[in-house]
């Protein structure tokens, strides 16, 4: 397979990373559109995609800079072409740029769907943490509860980063402020 590059998304091109956002993940999980493209202003959040010799996307990456780690809010592929390894490409490509320890969400692991997700990021590196929350609701049902928990590259997460973690991700992405 042919190396992935990781191109800065264009804000004009946003539209093709939201139809595959509301496609990858829960109603509940993708912000409204109007909040969705208001944050790509924001200098601590990019998003990063991979396409084909033919320009058209692959899938992408939605990160946050919360200062000391890097959050990936956001990773989907292009359902038509899951299973390729595009993903891990992807993934290898951002870990390999990544110029501080990544952490990312993933849903425990009651369904085998959730397991799959959880050994796919165990393969390429990411260690499956004990910590977790309940993430907020972007929209539909309010009140759902979305429980996480945390994987972390390349070190395992510590209790005290956890805390850490939550706080700037609580208070700086989901706007909620917990003491």
């Amino acid at each position: 397979m042919k190396r992935i590059k990781l191109l800065k998304l264009a804000e004009k091109d946003f539209e093709n990373v939201y139809e595959l956002m509301e496609e990858a993940f829960p109603v509940e999980e993708v912000r409204p559109p109007k909040n969705a493209i208001a944050q790509l202003r924001d200098p601590r959040y990019r998003i990063l995609i991979s396409q084909n010799e033919a320009d058209q996307m692959l899938g992408f990456i939605a990160r946050w800079d919360l200062g000391t780690r890097i959050f990936v809010e956001h990773f989907a592929v292009d359902s038509s072409l899951r299973g390729g390894g595009i993903g891990s490409g992807m993934m290898r490509a951002f870990l390999s740029q990544a110029e501080k320890p990544v952490v990312i969400e993933v849903e425990d692991e009651k369904t085998e769907t959730n397991l799959r997700r959880i050994h796919f990021y165990l393969r390429l590196g990411f260690h499956l943490s004990q910590y977790g929350y309940d993430q907020p609701v972007y929209r539909g049902d309010m009140s759902k509860k979305i429980p996480l928990k945390l994987m972390t590259y390349p070190t395992p997460l510590t209790a005290a980063g956890f805390e850490t973690f939550k706080k700037q991700v609580f208070t700086q992405i989901y706007k909620i402020i917990k003491t």
